[in-house]
């Protein structure tokens, strides 16, 4: 930068900027000496003999992206006076504090920098040292404190509107873009693109691998699809274009990105992967995130869509059968039937192959509304999504004790991840058995064979403690899981209820009937008993009996009933 006072140049200063403008070289010269004195510890003091001079420096100085915290310019000089200088570096530099030197200024002149230029102080020739030192050093403490938040405010924003690790525009920074497009009524086109293999990759090579690969990811979708919309990180692992060219014209570039997807791998740490995604579009001038978002749900849900992009887009049809609209109405109903006692125990017996007696029930979740029953499978998703479930359990096994306390039934009820991941739950649930009278050896909790233990030692802790009350264990629905046998010498289960789609094909399927008397003769070495699921015709308890195992559940013993029914069903030999 140059540094000019009556031409002479110094070196490019890299610290911020005090500047002083005087067209009478002895007062600038002076001027210069007594800042320097005082801030060029911290600060470069340049001086300009003229406006037009100040102006070349302050411009060179925005353009090296060099702070100009305050500027001090007297107001008579020829050329460019002023307060006309000071007006247009409010223009550049808005912040920069503005400070007026002069004896000669009219009330006219201070009151247009005042108004026009936002003047910060005036002070009168000749100055008072301290006073003039003083000012100076207020005007470059405020416009610090201001620039500091200023950059702070930055930051947030950066935080607010930007992906950390991608540097991208993010959902925030979408979903304002798409509301002024509302707003101006401007058609848009919006691509969703979710990575599948997300969970996968972190687990099995870590986050530092899985944002290197999406790093690439990125730039190859940048390569193709950069030129045609704007491109944000919306999530980890979904991604965002907002076009505005025409469908036509944008289609071909998303279906060429999809088959560089299916085709190529992406390199990290000398590994190749190939990424998964699924990608979904919506059009027009509202709602689209919205659209998009279930044309992909949609797409996550029938993956057979016909299409022969292979990409899925969004149709009014959807509305109908919006997911969304509906999980909304039933999260709502499923809070009411807890606040209201319309969570229920129903009750469904299971037999004992041998007597053809029904010995004992399984307590099952319903919701009774108007007269209408709710199964678990309409509601058990959201009662895990939002955690109602830790309240659902409690309250179907106080129902339930209380219905068992007046008979001498065994019944077995689901234990939840919740209540496995509770120490308390062991002391609380033999309190409750006490307080109804029931012996825990008349209990089972059933385990889902979904249950992850792995990393969580306090899950089998709680199942130990269980047992040593004297309640029973049982795995549930083994075998959907490609089992992990390992798990039964963890849990050492005192039954075992093999998973119902077995059951259900073991007349026309070998392998299942195989893997039925595997599973079967397995628990028997390991001492657990066998319970079969979704028994529902005569034939299918037939082969369950020749298998050798000791109970049987489903509709052909009895249907799920709020009462406890004694059933019994003639067993032909």
């Amino acid at each position: 930068m140059k540094n000019q006072e009556n031409g002479s140049s110094e070196e490019s200063p890299k610290r911020s900027v005090i500047l002083c403008v005087d067209d009478e070289l002895i007062i600038l010269r002076g001027l210069k000496e007594q800042l320097k004195s005082a801030f060029g510890k911290s600060y470069q003091i340049e001086a300009a003999d003229s406006a037009e001079l100040a102006l070349q420096i302050v411009e060179e100085c925005n353009q090296a992206g060099i702070h100009i915290p305050a500027i001090l310019s007297d107001q008579v000089m020829p050329g460019i006076r002023g307060d006309e200088f000071l007006i247009r570096i409010q223009e550049t530099n808005p912040n920069t504090r503005k400070i007026m030197l002069t004896g000669q200024a009219s009330a006219e002149s201070v009151g247009n920098a005042l108004n026009k230029a936002n003047l910060y102080r005036y002070l009168s020739k000749p100055w008072d040292s301290n006073d003039l030192l003083m000012t100076v050093k207020e005007a470059v403490r405020s416009y610090e404190s201001d620039i500091s938040l200023s950059e702070l405010n930055k930051k947030l924003e950066e935080a607010l509107l930007y992906n950390r690790d991608s540097g991208l525009p993010n959902l925030e920074s979408l979903r304002r873009r798409l509301d002024l497009a509302a707003e101006e009524k401007e058609d848009s086109l919006l691509a969703l693109i979710r990575i599948e293999s997300t969970s996968l990759t972190t687990r099995d090579f870590g986050v530092s691998l899985y944002k290197d690969l999406m790093k690439k990811f990125l730039d190859s979708m940048k390569s193709i699809l950069g030129n045609y919309g704007e491109i944000f990180h919306v999530y980890e692992d979904e991604v965002a274009v907002l076009s505005k060219v025409s469908e036509e014209e944008f289609l071909p570039h998303l279906i060429a990105f999809r088959i560089l997807l299916r085709s190529d791998y992406f390199t990290a740490s000398g590994i190749s992967f190939r990424i998964n995604a699924t990608i979904a579009t919506a059009s027009g001038k509202k709602d689209l995130y919205y659209k998009a978002r279930l044309a992909l749900v949609k797409a996550s849900q029938e993956p057979e869509f016909d299409s022969e992009s292979g990409i899925y887009s969004y149709s009014e049809k959807m509305d109908d059968q919006d997911l969304y609209k509906i999980n909304m109405d039933l999260g709502k109903r499923l809070n009411q039937a807890i606040h209201s006692g319309n969570v229920v125990p129903y009750f469904q017996g299971i037999m004992d192959n041998q007597t053809g007696k029904v010995e004992k029930f399984e307590c099952l979740a319903r919701i009774v509304e108007d007269g209408k029953v709710y199964a678990p499978a309409s509601f058990l998703y959201l009662a895990k999504s939002t955690g109602l479930l830790r309240r659902i359990s409690p309250i179907l096994f106080e129902k339930a004790l209380k219905k068992f306390s007046d008979s001498s039934y065994s019944f077995s009820i689901n234990l939840s991840e919740t209540e496995l991941e509770s120490p308390s739950f062991p002391k609380w649930a033999l309190s409750r058995m006490e307080h109804y009278g029931i012996n825990p050896s008349r209990v089972t909790f059933e385990i889902l064979e979904t249950a992850s233990f792995h990393g969580n030692p306090e899950r089998l802790k709680v199942i130990a403690e269980l047992k040593e009350l004297g309640a029973k264990i049982a795995i549930d629905d083994f075998g959907v899981e490609h089992s992990n046998f390992s798990r039964l010498l963890e849990i050492q289960p005192d039954f075992i209820k093999i998973d119902g789609k077995f059951i259900q094909s073991l007349e026309r399927n070998r392998t299942a009937f195989i893997l039925t008397s595997a599973i079967t003769e397995l628990a028997h070495r390991i001492g657990a008993k066998v319970v079969a699921e979704f028994v529902s015709t005569p034939e299918e308890l037939k082969v369950v009996r020749s298998l050798g195992i000791e109970y049987s559940q489903g509709y052909l013993i009895m249907q799920p009933s709020p009462d406890i029914t004694p059933v019994s069903i003639k067993i032909i030999e």
